[in-house]
Formats: C-alpha cells, sequence, structure tokens
C-alpha cells in the first residue's frame, strides 16, 4: 500500500462500510481458505510436439484437464527440438517439469537411474491396472516389478502406399512378404524410371526387417547378446539391399525430411511409417489416395515395432500427488480415449481400441500389428546402441561398410552399451486376452 493511503483517516461511513466486511470475513473462513487461489497447485508439464497442428490438439485435451481440475495450474512447456538431450539436462540439474514425456527406448536408463517416481501406490489407490493397458507397452516401464511411467498412446509400422502409383505400374495388390515387395520395388521403378521406394538409414525402420527374419538382439532368456546371427544378415541384406540394387532410396536423396514426407511429396510411392503419418499426410497431401497394409512377411513371419511414450514424474517432484492427477487423467479412458480420437496415435489401453477402430476403420492394419508388435526397447544403453547403430548404417548406405562389418559393430557396441539383466528383452505388445 502507499503511504497516502496508509495514513488517510477513514471517514464514519467508510468505518461503518468496513463492519459487514469483517464480519463476513469471521463468519464464513471457510470461503477464504478452500477458494481456487488459495489452494492453486502448479504443476509443470513437458514433452516434444512433431507438428504445431499436433501441440494445438493437445492443448485442447489439457484445457479440459484445467477445467475439471481448477485446483491444479498446470503449465505446459514443450521442448521444440532436442528433446532427450534437455530433459537429461534437467533432471541433472533438479530442475526438470514434474511430469514429462518418456520415449520407450530410453525409459530403462531413466529408471534405473531413479529419475522416475513409482506409481504403483497411486495407481492401487485409484483402481489403475497394468491390465488395462496393452502389455509389451506398460511392460517399457516397468522395472523390477515396479511401474514407473504409463503409455500416453502408440503406433506401429505398416505399408503406406500411393494406391494409384501401384496400379499404374500394374501392381494389382499391396505386397504381403518380401518377395512380393521387391517385385513391386522393381514395377515402380520400371514405371516412373527411378526407385519410389523411400526407406531411411535408421533401425527404427531396419529392425522391422530384423525381427521378421528370426533375428534378435538380446538373447530369449536375456543373458546374451545376439545380435550378429545368419538371421540379422539376412535382414540387413534384404533391406539395405533394395537401396543397393536402386529400387529404394533415401528421404535424402529424394530431397524430402522423412519417408512421410517424401510420399506426400511425390519423390515416392511406397514407404513404412506409422499411425501418424495420417494427420500429416491430411495436411500436406489432401488428394492423396493411399493405402495401408501390414508389414510384409519375412522368413520368420509377421514382425513390426511398436512405439509408446509414457507420462512420467520426476523422483523428486514436491508435488507427487497432483503429478499423479495430471498423469491419471491423461492415460485414463477419458483423457486418452479424447486424445487419440483426434487421430494422431492409437489408445494404449485395450479397453479403447474397438472404439478407436470403429471411428477409424481405414487404419486397422495398425491396431491389427497388436498381436505380435515388438516394443521398441532395448534395455539400459539401449538408446546409446542405437545412436551408435544408426552410424554404421547410415555408413552401410554411404558405401563405406558392408555388412558383415556392419553386424560387427552392432554386436560389438550392443556388448559394450546394453546392460543385460535390466529389463534388456524386447517387451512384445499382443492385447490383453
Amino acid at each position: 500500500m502507499t503511504e497516502k493511503f496508509m495514513n488517510r483517516r477513514w471517514s464514519t461511513r467508510n468505518r461503518i462500510r468496513a463492519i459487514p466486511l469483517a464480519a463476513a470475513a469471521i463468519a464464513a473462513p471457510t470461503i477464504l481458505r478452500h477458494s481456487t487461489l488459495a489452494q492453486q497447485v502448479e504443476i509443470r508439464l513437458t514433452g516434444w510436439t512433431s507438428s504445431d497442428a499436433e501441440q494445438k490438439l493437445f492443448e485442447q485435451i489439457l484445457d479440459e484437464f484445467r477445467a475439471a481440475n481448477p485446483d491444479i495450474k498446470l503449465t505446459y512447456e514443450p521442448i521444440p527440438s532436442d528433446y532427450a538431450t534437455k530433459l537429461q539436462t534437467d533432471i541433472a540439474a533438479g530442475s526438470v517439469a514434474d511430469v514429462f514425456y518418456v520415449d520407450s527406448l530410453a525409459a530403462p536408463d531413466f529408471m534405473v537411474n531413479g529419475a522416475l517416481l513409482e506409481l504403483d501406490s497411486f495407481m492401487q489407490k485409484d483402481s489403475v491396472n497394468a491390465a488395462d493397458f496393452y502389455p509389451g507397452l506398460i511392460q517399457s516401464f516397468q522395472m523390477d516389478g515396479k511401474t514407473y511411467g504409463l503409455p500416453k498412446d502408440w503406433s506401429s509400422l505398416a505399408m503406406v502406399y500411393d494406391k494409384k502409383a501401384l496400379t499404374d505400374a500394374g501392381v494389382a495388390n499391396p505386397p504381403t512378404n518380401w518377395d512380393e515387395l521387391k517385385a513391386a520395388g522393381q514395377a515402380l521403378k520400371a514405371k516412373a524410371g527411378e526407385p519410389r521406394i523411400v526407406i531411411p538409414p535408421d533401425i527404427a525402420r531396419e529392425f522391422a526387417f530384423h525381427y521378421a527374419a528370426g533375428a534378435e538382439v538380446i538373447s530369449k532368456d536375456g543373458s546374451s547378446i545376439v545380435i550378429d546371427s545368419p538371421e540379422a544378415a539376412t535382414a540387413l541384406d534384404f533391406y539395405y539391399g533394395m537401396y543397393k540394387d536402386g529400387i529404394a532410396t533415401t528421404p535424402a536423396d529424394t530431397g524430402a525430411g522423412w519417408p512421410g514426407d517424401a510420399l506426400a511429396k511425390d519423390f515416392g510411392d511406397l514407404v513404412f511409417e506409422g499411425n501418424w503419418v495420417f494427420p500429416f499426410l491430411k495436411e500436406n497431401a489432401p488428394d492423396l489416395d493411399f493405402g495401408i497394409s501390414e508389414m510384409p512377411d519375412g522368413p520368420s513371419g509377421k514382425a513390426t515395432l511398436a512405439f509408446t511414450v509414457s507420462f512420467s514424474a520426476y523422483a523428486e517432484t514436491k508435488q507427487p500427488d497432483a503429478a499423479w492427477t495430471v498423469i491419471n487423467y491423461l492415460t485414463g479412458a477419458e483423457g486418452m480415449g479424447k486424445w487419440t480420437s483426434l487421430g494422431l496415435a492409437m489408445p494404449a489401453r485395450t479397453g479403447l481400441s474397438d472404439a478407436w477402430l470403429k471411428q477409424f476403420p481405414e487404419r486397422e492394419p495398425f491396431l491389427k500389428s497388436g498381436e505380435y508388435a515388438r516394443g521398441w526397447q532395448l534395455g539400459p544403453g539401449g538408446q546409446a546402441f542405437y545412436n551408435d547403430a544408426n552410424g554404421d548404417l547410415q555408413g552401410l548406405f554411404a558405401g563405406t561398410l558392408d555388412v558383415p562389418t556392419t553386424l560387427k559393430n552392432w554386436q560389438k557396441e550392443a556388448e559394450s552399451r546394453i546392460k543385460l539383466g535390466g529389463g534388456g528383452a524386447t517387451p512384445e505388445a499382443s492385447p490383453v486376452s
């Protein structure tokens, strides 16, 4: 208050007016004590966004949370680039947000390092069961019988193709196995005069072929690294072979940012991407008539990758109850149902799958692959191995490495990076029966 106000003498009329106000304050202390402003708890939430459209859609869900939970002041602080580095830096500094995204590949490192809040007691209190989620998804955020995050959604890889381009090339049906895929690639190239399958030098795509060939990274019992195997060589020979033989190209070679971008710009006709391609193509190639099929079968049958992200809380958050309220809403039936109804990803809760499929029937190949998809996780150290392995794969595509050397490097790097016995088995994303 100013000095002028403090020194001002109240008139009799002002003193009389003040009496009922003071009496009301004394008579109703509970109303003031429990007002929204007096009790509002602040929670910071961070994550990443792949586009402005995604951020706008997510903000809609957060606004609905705020309306339903006026006692929580939720602040969303998206990290536009280099999310993993920023998250690690903030955790080390103790300045990380209360709730944040954790990618399944990186999750074991955060769990091992004690950075995440254990959620089991909160789940039990609010009757949230692990069985409500696809097993391979929630298992990506569990270690030693404890849960450190709940999956917010997921997507798998499927084959996305330009229907007209396949028809014009004389390909009557989308390929269902590797032999048919190679034949389709040859037909597309013959028609266009250039390769029209677009694949990146990225093990987050190649590993779908790796598993389809019967190869593994970690032995079934979790005791050893087994990435350098005849099956792995079969997969890498095929995946890289499409590029070497000139029936496939890379996004960089076409001038696109990623395979979906190449498809949207008519730089390619067939790619392997996730459910996220739908909103992107709707915005960037609204007239493209494209189809979706499951990944082509390999020598060992069907395989694909299941990508998921959790909402997790910082282990040292000052507001664990409020942080859990945010997580529970966003991963609960209501919040997840609204979020996935926007079409960006599939629901991680099995109970929401039928309604989602009814809304998006054309996306059935993505959801159907939940019966056999492999969780995108390689145990503690898996993120570091991924970085190393991608460098080798890029060297292979650049012609500086061959397939045997690439696999030897992968074996050595996996043995160096991946910590066995710490959740190293690749989760299966099969649905609850």
